[in-house]
């Protein structure tokens, strides 16, 4: 590991994943396989199949977007916190590509690899050990498509560090594309003090941030699609599952001091959601041949559009316009 990126992921996301109650939560609620926001039908109910389901909506989205980029033979993928690997598993099924998996938390990597032999899947699925978003080893330009789920907050003050990694190793024309947790631009910090509590961080990322931070990398944004009231009925659900039968199902694994906890934290997510405070959705960028190509605009892309036709505004006042040509 190096640098902020490092520092500030390993902090994190040991904690938050590593422990033995939050490695148990997770495992029992998604079954092993994904541990990311979900797009959801309204009315969710508080199952874990709905939540399962919603995962699954969420990961044909992103696959979708990545279609581009790993369509035809040959081409390999690098998945940046890929927990137990079920996003790097539905890659390779969909287009045959062979998929790095970068993930620090150790018990993940060691699900990841148990999944990969009981599939036959450890020539196409590489994990490579504990390895940390901003210096994922891999040689540059040498990865067609770059992946996340929900991981880069994470990662804290090392975000750009993090969006330069995967500008490094992506080869000319190569997509990055990933869906993250965000303060909206304009938010006030102060109304995200128990979010940020929660998650152990200072801050969080914000969409104007992403492009800015792609675009000093050499990137430009294609397209953009927000899913930001699924963040308030993705932890609004799991916070009904807790306080619902689900909840014995967890005793003996997960201890009541870690539930009880969760549904605080939980419903902070919720209201700062329903507050306007918050963002998700998935950003597609590809990496330039020149980096002259790229404008000079702090958000990367071409002046237009307010960023607030994606219902977001930006502390920068930013004009642009999102291409939201069809990938």
């Amino acid at each position: 590991m190096s640098g902020a990126a490092a520092t500030a992921q390993h902090d994190t996301e040991t904690y938050y994943y590593d422990t033995d109650d939050a490695y148990n939560f997770y495992l029992e609620l998604w079954g092993g396989e994904h541990c990311h926001v979900g797009i959801y039908a309204p009315n969710p109910e508080p199952t874990p199949e709905c939540c399962m389901k919603a995962s699954d909506v969420a990961l044909e989205k992103l696959m979708e977007l990545c279609t581009p980029a790993l369509q035809g033979g040959g081409k390999r993928a690098m998945d940046m916190g890929a927990a137990y690997g079920g996003c790097a598993r539905a890659l390779h099924k969909k287009f045959g590509c062979k998929v790095v998996c970068i993930e620090l938390s150790k018990r993940e990597n060691e699900v990841n690899i148990q999944r990969n032999q009981e599939e036959k899947l450890e020539d196409q699925i590489l994990v490579p050990g504990e390895l940390s978003f901003d210096d994922t080893k891999e040689p540059s330009e040498s990865v067609d498509c770059c992946v996340s789920e929900d991981s880069i907050l994470h990662a804290g003050k090392g975000r750009p560090a993090v969006v330069a990694e995967a500008a490094r190793v992506l080869k000319k024309g190569g997509y990055f594309v990933f869906s993250d947790i965000m303060q909206r631009d304009a938010v006030d910090p102060a109304n995200l003090n128990r979010v940020y509590a929660r998650l152990g961080l200072e801050d969080m990322g914000s969409p104007a941030k992403y492009i800015e931070w792609a675009a000093q990398a050499g990137m430009r944004l294609k397209r953009y699609e927000d899913f930001s009231s699924d963040i308030a009925s993705h932890y609004g659900t799991i916070k009904k599952m807790l306080e619902g039968p689900i909840r014995d199902k967890l005793r003996g694994k997960v201890s009541d001091a870690y539930v009880e906890s969760m549904i605080e934290g939980l419903g902070a997510w919720v209201d700062a959601s329903n507050a306007g405070n918050l963002a998700w959705g998935f950003f597609v960028f590809e990496k330039m041949e020149r980096r002259d190509a790229i404008p000079s605009q702090r958000a990367g892309v071409e002046c237009g559009n307010i960023v607030s036709t994606l219902n977001i505004v930006s502390t920068f006042v930013v004009q642009c316009r999102f291409n939201k040509e069809a990938v």
